[in-house]
C-alpha cells in the first residue's frame, strides 16, 4: 500500500468517475478535508508486539485501521492520534443517536464507548473510549466481521462500523447496498450475486477509491493492490499504460459490465483483487 503521507493526497485518473452533485451531499464514505492527520495501525511502531502473526482483523486491514494510540516517529517526534479519535467520536455520536439500533452490539449506544479517546488504563471507562474499542475489534480473529448470510447480522454491521468509525476508509458499500448501482444484463460480474455482496460500488465510496487508487499507482511501498501485481494483458495491467491513466475505480467499473467470462481484460484474479476490500 501507499505510505500513510500518501493516503488522501493522490491524484485520481482523468477518467474518475463522478457523482451527481445532490447525491454527494449525502453520499456515504465521502471525503472530508477537516478529518485530521492520523498513524495508521501497520505503521504503528508497536504494530508487531499485537498483529504479528494470526488471522487477526489488525493484521489483515492495518493498512486502513487507524492506530489506537499512534506512536510513529524517532527521537522525541511522537504522533499522538488523539485528534483523530474525537473527531471520529463525533460521528459515532451522531449515528448513536439517530440509528441507534442500526448499530453492531459492539458499537451500539453509550454502554459501549463513552468517549473518543483514552491512552491512560487506571481511568475507571479506559475501555470504552472509541480508539480502545476499535483496539479490541482489532484483536479479533477475521471470522468475527465474516457474514453468516443473513442480512443485517451482527457481524456484517460489525464489519461496516469498523470501517467507518476505526478506518481510513469510511462506510465502505458493497454494490448490493447501493440502489442507485445495478447491473441488468445477465452473468456480468456487476449482475452475479454473489459478487454483488463483495465487490465495492463505484457511486460513493469516496474515500474507499481515493485510497485504493493510491495503492494500485503507488512507485514505492508496493502491496499487493498495486497495478504491478494484474495479470498479463488484463485491462487493470493495460489501462494504466495508457495516456488517460484511468482510476482504478474506472476499471473496475468497466469490469463490472463486463461478462464474468471475459478472462482475458477482466480475468476474475484481478476484478477480485482490486474491487473489493
Amino acid at each position: 500500500m501507499a505510505s500513510p503521507a500518501a493516503v488522501g493526497g493522490g491524484v485520481l485518473g482523468a477518467g474518475a468517475i463522478g457523482v451527481g452533485s445532490a447525491y454527494l451531499a449525502g453520499a456515504f464514505g465521502g471525503l472530508d478535508p477537516s478529518e485530521p492527520t492520523r498513524v495508521l495501525l501497520s505503521r504503528d511502531s508497536k504494530f508487531n508486539e499485537g498483529y504479528g502473526t494470526g488471522d487477526k482483523i489488525g493484521k489483515d486491514y492495518g493498512d486502513y485501521l487507524v492506530a489506537p494510540i499512534g506512536e510513529n516517529g524517532t527521537g522525541g517526534t511522537k504522533t499522538n492520534n488523539r485528534d483523530w479519535w474525537e473527531w471520529s467520536y463525533k460521528r459515532w455520536h451522531a449515528d448513536s443517536k439517530s440509528k441507534s439500533g442500526d448499530l453492531s452490539d459492539e458499537f451500539k449506544s453509550s454502554n459501549q464507548v463513552s468517549k473518543a479517546f483514552s491512552d491512560i488504563t487506571s481511568e475507571s471507562d479506559s475501555s470504552k473510549a472509541l480508539n480502545k474499542v476499535c483496539e479490541v475489534v482489532y484483536k479479533q480473529q477475521k471470522s468475527t466481521i465474516t457474514s453468516t448470510g443473513s442480512s443485517p447480522d451482527n457481524p456484517a454491521r460489525l464489519k461496516r462500523d469498523l470501517f467507518k468509525y476505526c478506518s481510513v476508509l469510511g462506510e465502505v458499500k458493497t454494490i448490493s447496498e447501493v440502489s442507485e448501482e445495478t447491473y441488468t444484463t445477465a452473468s456480468t460480474y456487476g449482475n452475479l450475486p454473489e459478487n454483488t455482496k463483495k465487490f465495492i460500488a463505484v457511486t460513493g465510496n469516496d474515500k474507499f477509491w481515493k485510497v485504493r487508487n493510491d495503492e494500485f499507482y503507488a512507485t514505492s511501498d508496493i502491496g499487493e493492490k498495486n497495478k504491478s501485481k494484474a495479470s498479463s494483458g488484463s485491462k487493470f495491467e493495460t489501462e494504466p499504460k495508457t495516456n488517460s491513466k484511468p482510476s482504478v475505480r474506472d476499471i473496475c467499473r468497466e469490469a463490472y459490465k463486463s461478462s464474468s467470462s471475459n478472462n482475458t481484460n477482466y480475468p476474475s484474479d484481478d476484478v477480485n483483487k482490486f474491487c473489493t476490500l
